[in-house]
């Protein structure tokens, strides 16, 4: 959902000079982040046989071959779907590695799985961070692979001659697909959902992304995953998870940094739910999502469609602002530190025009639901449902691709609640 207090603190903030009041410390914060976010780039790596090994690291080192000293490095065990990640500094000598910790000692030694970044030649070489697809890399485990002997000197050189409190960076990137979580967890709370939009950066490296299952899977029910707005956390779906069908679904989440451009959570929302499938080979797929969580997804489902796949069978969004936000156009143009997805958020942003370039009906059911409850606000027209207006929920290009749409009298909040509401889109799932 979108906070109240993001309005709260974006008025503030452009209505007084001084940065007085909690919302603008947000801000401050938000601008930390943002310029560690500018100085570095996300790295990452999946190992394609992960589910053949145990005790997996995964490492980035930054590695001058010719001098043969390692100036930084980091490690995280490799979970699920072999899939890992971190920030890393804006050089040219950068690896990622992994390898099999057969004898638990937490050193490699030759002989045991491995996989490092190569070249063409198939060669070790450092990752191309110039472009996004260079900063990322595949490869499988296999006892053949040996990383080379002086990167692994230079690596226990750099670890043993540092302080053990600077010897790591601390900027992994945990991500969990498929992970079994318990929707109770302080990880999936409001407060941190909060962190993921004022902080996402920290709320990255702290709490991770990926999209998480509450039990383990089970190939004769249909996945449904659900996916949050700005600022929201999985325990906004609290009452639907409690409600909806456990016996014919299984209920999975989206869990990321809200404050994200819109493009780049969809993109890595396409791409866990096409590891997911060439894993586990489900046929049938269902998305919900919540107020900006409905653009995240719509953008995962049109790429995800244009890959080729067709196990998308339904698309349920509620509450979705599609023509953007008056107030991100006001912080995109006033406020000191700019939350990235406001840029998307703006009305009639690049990327919303983008997003309904393809359609979906005649391709994928969708179902359209929002809130008609309004209140009195400085900055909402009268017909909105407490924080985002009906007019941008009801965008023309979105009712023209919907099957269905349905309006409630209920707020931006409580409609999550609403047992109709719930009905209702289990009622359109198994259509």
């Amino acid at each position: 959902m979108i906070s109240r207090i993001v309005s709260f603190a974006l008025s503030a903030c452009l209505s007084i000079s001084s940065l007085l009041t909690i919302g603008c410390a947000n801000f401050r914060e938000l601008g930390k982040d943002l310029k560690f976010i500018d100085e570095t780039v996300v790295v990452s790596a999946r190992i394609t046989n992960a589910s053949s090994f145990t005790n997996i690291r995964g490492f980035t080192l930054d590695w001058n071959e010719k001098q043969n000293t390692v100036r930084s490095g980091d490690a995280t065990e490799v979970k699920g779907l072999g899939v890992f990640g971190f920030f890393v500094a804006k050089t040219d000598t950068q690896y990622i590695c992994a390898y099999s910790d057969k004898n638990g000692d937490e050193r490699y030694q030759p002989g045991e799985p491995a996989w490092i970044s190569s070249g063409p030649d198939g060669k070790p070489a450092p990752l191309d961070l110039t472009s996004p697809e260079g900063r990322s890399a595949k490869g499988a485990l296999s006892s053949k692979t040996v990383i080379p002997a002086k990167l692994v000197t230079a690596t226990y050189e750099f670890i043993d001659n540092t302080p053990p409190g600077e010897a790591k960076s601390g900027w992994s990137i945990p991500v969990a697909l498929g992970e079994i979580a318990e929707l109770d967890e302080p990880r999936f709370s409001s407060e941190t959902g909060a962190e993921g939009y004022w902080q996402p950066a920290g709320y990255a490296m702290d709490t991770g992304i990926g999209i998480y299952f509450l039990e383990k899977y089970d190939p004769n029910r249909i996945p449904v995953i659900f996916v949050y707005g700005a600022a929201g956390s999985p325990q906004d779906w609290t009452t639907f998870f409690k409600e909806f069908d456990r016996k014919r679904y299984q209920l999975w989440f989206y869990q990321y940094p809200s404050a994200e451009r819109l493009a780049k959570s969809g993109g890595a929302l396409n791409r866990g739910i096409q590891l997911l499938q060439s894993h586990y080979g489900f046929n049938e797929l269902n998305i919900v999502a919540h107020s900006m969580g409905g653009l995240v997804s719509r953008d995962a489902v049109i790429n995800n469609y244009d890959d080729g796949n067709r196990y998308i069978k339904h698309f349920v969004t509620i509450s979705s602002p599609f023509g953007g936000m008056e107030f991100a156009r006001s912080g995109v143009k006033h406020a000191s530190s700019v939350v990235p997805s406001w840029y998307d958020m703006v009305p009639d942003s690049d990327f919303q025009q983008e997003l309904f370039d393809t359609k979906l009906k005649g391709k994928i059911p969708y179902l359209l639901i929002y809130g008609t409850k309004a209140k009195r606000s400085m900055i909402l027209p009268a017909e909105n449902d407490g924080t985002v207006s009906v007019e941008s929920v009801t965008r023309d290009d979105a009712i023209k691709d919907a099957i269905k749409v349905q309006g409630f009298d209920e707020d931006h909040v409580s409609i999550l609640s609403n047992p109709q509401v719930i009905q209702m889109v289990e009622d359109f799932l198994g259509s």
